[in-house]
């Protein structure tokens, strides 16, 4: 197939990233009609308006930006750990729908990341697929699981692992650690008691474990902020992936 073809195929296998706000000439009908709209309503804010709605067009641009660069991390990434081209990568993970489903959700999770190394991360999970298929049933689990994660959900295991040396690669290893209540992980981190639903996040992914402690004096189970949090091997496991992908800021 010629180069061109190539090119045709590959722009027909990768869906095009969805137009964001202020992009393309229907967002910016939509937001100059809106700009419109604010400016007759109130005529004194007619020229600060014109200057929003070219805000909200800059915006779009840096957002789309933004996004294509986490997804070329991702792609880069599974072809480095699959050992292929990106755009072999791209070809082998079209050609199963199974690999199809799970590439959008890995590509959603990376768009979407606030986590340094996110991207990377799940790209490894699809490049180590691509390199061997038996790979197929934990990797999707992984990718899963990082997919909820976020700096808030880091920073609570942060305070749950602990750093237990260092591969002869340089990568870093981790262990499990310190038991916290949610109470005191809210304290730590400052968030008080919005520290429960971080919690439950990592809870439902499996990186840590709850375990109330009955009171001796009533026998009674304690409030949710009082429960015993405790990461689990896959929380180590987390932050061994997250390092190898270069994340400098783990505890």
């Amino acid at each position: 197939m010629s180069e061109e073809g190539n090119s045709q195929h590959l722009d027909q296998a990768i869906e095009p990233l969805p137009q964001q706000l202020g992009l393309g000439p229907v967002g910016k009908g939509i937001s100059a009609a809106a700009g419109a709209a604010i400016s007759a309503a109130f005529p004194p804010i007619a020229i600060p308006v014109a200057g929003m709605v070219e805000a909200l067009h800059t915006f779009g641009g840096k957002l789309q930006e933004v996004q294509e660069k986490r997804v070329d991390g991702l792609m880069v990434s599974a072809a480095i750990e699959a050992g292929i081209s990106p755009d072999d990568v791209v070809h082998r993970l079209m050609e199963r729908e199974d690999l199809i489903l799970l590439t959008a959700e890995a590509v959603d999770a990376a768009r979407r990341t606030l986590l340094a190394g996110k991207a990377e991360t799940l790209g490894r999970s699809l490049g180590a697929i691509l390199s061997d298929d038996a790979l197929l049933d934990l990797e999707s689990i992984w990718i899963r699981i990082v997919s909820v994660v976020e700096p808030p959900h880091i920073r609570v295991l942060g305070l749950l692992v602990d750093h237990a040396g260092t591969t002869g690669s340089g990568s870093k290893l981790w262990g499990t650690g310190t038991v916290l209540t949610v109470i005191e992980i809210g304290h730590e981190l400052g968030v008080g008691e919005a520290a429960l639903p971080l919690v439950l996040d990592l809870e439902k992914t499996g990186l840590v474990t709850v375990e109330p402690v009955i009171s001796s004096k009533t026998g009674a189970p304690p409030e949710a902020y009082d429960q015993q949090i405790r990461a689990t091997g896959l929380g180590a496991q987390l932050f061994a992936k997250l390092s190898q992908s270069g994340l400098k800021d783990l505890s």
